[in-house]
């Protein structure tokens, strides 16, 4: 019995960080991998809502460019509330983009991050000669960064 718990244990470990991680492939790329990181900039208060003005830096480990149309932060109390931006991002094979963009979401969502919940960018995609479709990675805070 004790061994079933430690193999219980370490599956749901496994688990649980492949979930924490948040890397997403979009559908039908597999071979692509997307990771991002945040730096909140500017806030401003407007009642229950929150603006905030975020520094995002996408990473691609694949070996296709990837072009990120457009963007959206995903909310874990409302979700599909928010609304696309359109970003223009070119993401190079083994390479990074970053950009800024001002998003308008719950306060009490904008609270959660700060208890360690990340937040969670929707993005339409389009790889070099396929379809365009949608993909969302979980993007870490940048060390040193409030």
């Amino acid at each position: 019995m004790n061994s079933r718990k430690r193999i219980a244990t370490v599956v749901y470990g496994c688990l649980a960080l492949l979930i924490a991680l948040g890397i997403h492939a979009p559908q039908g790329v597999a071979s692509q991998v997307v990771a991002g990181t945040y730096k909140v900039t500017e806030t401003t208060d407007l009642g229950r809502e929150v603006r905030v003005t975020m520094q995002i830096q996408l990473m691609n480990a694949g070996e296709d460019k990837i072009f990120v149309t457009q963007v959206r932060l995903r909310g874990f109390l409302r979700p599909g509330r928010s609304e696309e931006k359109p970003a223009g991002v070119i993401l190079e094979p083994h390479g990074s983009a970053e950009f800024t963009k001002d998003f308008t979401i719950a306060k009490q969502e904008y609270e959660l991050w700060s208890k360690g919940v990340r937040p969670h960018l929707g993005m339409r995609v389009q790889v070099a000669g396929a379809a365009e479709t949608t993909m969302t990675i979980a993007l870490m805070q940048r060390p040193g960064s409030k």
